[in-house]
């Protein structure tokens, strides 16, 4: 199933008539002349958010320099007023997304974002068994009802977490990279939802793709690809995709635009790796291949602005700060 979103747009008109002409404002200034500004949409991209309220860390939803920012970190965001949706790249309730876990740690965080959140599904949202604090996981962890109950619609569950829509003049595809999971439709050339994505990225009228999940394809971590999302990055580099998003490594990831083979190419796909949203930080790794161009062990967001035929990024702290610019042109 297709799910087109209407465009996402800010539009600004202003109008002046004769009658107004004859007002004088309280600042003295004239009145401004008919004009129309449009705005270029914002959306942001981020995962990995809320820490388990069992963490020594959680110091009651305070969190440490390192550890549980979602408050901090969702507080940055939320003061970015030109935010009109948040790719939410996976993880959001640690350590196995129990729904009283959400309550206490997430639901009070990012929960705020919950009206722009369009959300796909990370590991910890099938994590069953034994949690890292010694708590059981949900059963029903295996096929992540809790994440899928608790957004209810914007996770689609009806397809198990994959979904398109448009911004615009984007296309967007969130996808489901837990790919063994039961209805999951799997990520190999010959699963179900890979069959989908190619039916989907064929149909696209749109000059500018961008698809997400949450374990990503190249990682900063070691040489090598995760193989599991290489069909995927071949369907997309085929279909002339732009971008691809992802979370589960907690640190902020820039690559060059590349092919499935690690090669870098200008008709390549640009990887962000955004897994920043408060649980923790992690290093990078100097012997990765491909090593990020830009790699950041900070808090934070990724912030892109949507133009025609391209996008400029920016990697914003939790504190506020830009840490990391870039920008590109879409296939």
């Amino acid at each position: 199933m297709r799910i087109r979103r209407a465009a996402v747009s800010v539009i600004l008109l202003i109008t002046a008539s004769l009658a107004l002409a004859a007002l004088t404002p309280p600042n003295g200034s004239s009145p401004i002349a008919s004009a129309e500004v449009v705005a270029d949409p914002v959306v942001a991209a981020v995962g990995d958010f809320a820490c388990d309220p069992a963490d020594t860390r959680f110091a009651n939803g305070a969190g440490t320099s390192t550890a549980c920012q979602q408050k901090g970190t969702s507080d940055a965001l939320l003061a970015d007023t030109t935010v009109s949706s948040v790719l939410g790249l996976g993880d959001f309730q640690y350590d196995c997304g129990d729904l009283a876990d959400y309550e206490v740690s997430y639901t009070p965080t990012w929960g705020r974002v919950n009206d722009r959140m369009v959300p796909v599904a990370g590991n910890h949202e099938y994590k069953t068994g034994v949690n890292a604090f010694g708590t059981q996981c949900p059963s029903s962890n295996a096929t992540a009802t809790n994440f899928f109950n608790y957004f209810g619609t914007a996770a689609h569950p009806d397809t198990a977490g994959h979904f398109s829509f448009d911004i615009n003049s984007w296309h967007f595809i969130g996808l489901n990279a837990n790919c063994a999971m039961s209805g999951v439709g799997g990520c190999s050339a010959k699963a179900t939802q890979t069959k989908w994505l190619a039916a989907d990225l064929a149909a696209n009228t749109q000059p500018c793709i961008a698809a997400f999940w949450h374990q990503p394809y190249y990682t900063g971590l070691k040489t090598g690809r995760n193989k599991a999302y290489q069909a995927w990055w071949k369907v997309l580099y085929s279909a002339g995709a732009d971008v691809v998003l992802n979370g589960h490594v907690h640190n902020y990831q820039r690559f060059a635009a590349m092919n499935p083979y690690a090669v870098a190419d200008p008709a390549g796909i640009t990887q962000y790796i955004v897994g920043t949203g408060g649980e923790a930080m992690a290093s990078a790794s100097s012997a990765a291949v491909p090593l990020p161009v830009v790699w950041k062990k900070s808090f934070g967001y990724a912030r892109f602005t949507l133009h025609a035929t391209g996008w400029d990024m920016d990697f914003i702290s939790s504190s506020g700060s830009v840490l990391d610019t870039s920008s590109g042109t879409c296939h």
